[in-house]
């Protein structure tokens, strides 16, 4: 994996999950109207728009949006899944330095402060990183 891809795995990996938990919840508050006003409401079959009316109704319109966002949260979870991957190759230390300056965009000289070591030590360590991240 080239380093461009590496970094952008990991500086929407928090955003993404956090998307993806929004989502779940979304769905599940849908989830709730939508047996509210029917109690046989099943968000897996979702029916077509009759012709002799073609609004539909909030149900209906409930089930598109729950699909959608199950689509959604699949096209994170394939990011997530690789962003996890990620992580595990590393080891603990490393995995700290990646979320602190990668993830959350810490600058070297306050992680390096923060770790007791020089900034330049933080950058060659992060560079060290992205080369092991090349093998996986």
């Amino acid at each position: 994996m080239e380093r461009a891809d590496a970094e952008r795995i990991f500086k929407n990996y928090y955003p993404f999950k956090a998307r993806r938990d929004g989502l779940l919840e979304q769905i599940e508050v849908l989830t709730t109207r939508a047996t509210k006003i029917t109690p046989n409401f099943d968000p897996d079959k979702v029916g077509s728009v009759p012709f002799s009316n073609p609004k539909p109704s909030k149900v209906e319109r409930y089930a598109i949006k729950i699909v959608s966002a199950r689509e959604q949260i699949r096209q994170l979870e394939i990011i997530i899944n690789a962003g996890d991957e990620l992580f595990n190759a590393l080891r603990p230390y490393q995995r700290y330095l990646v979320r602190c300056m990668v993830c959350n965009g810490m600058k070297a000289e306050d992680f390096a402060r923060q770790a007791g070591i020089k900034p330049l030590t933080a950058k060659k360590n992060l560079d060290t990183i992205y080369k092991r991240l090349e093998n996986v």
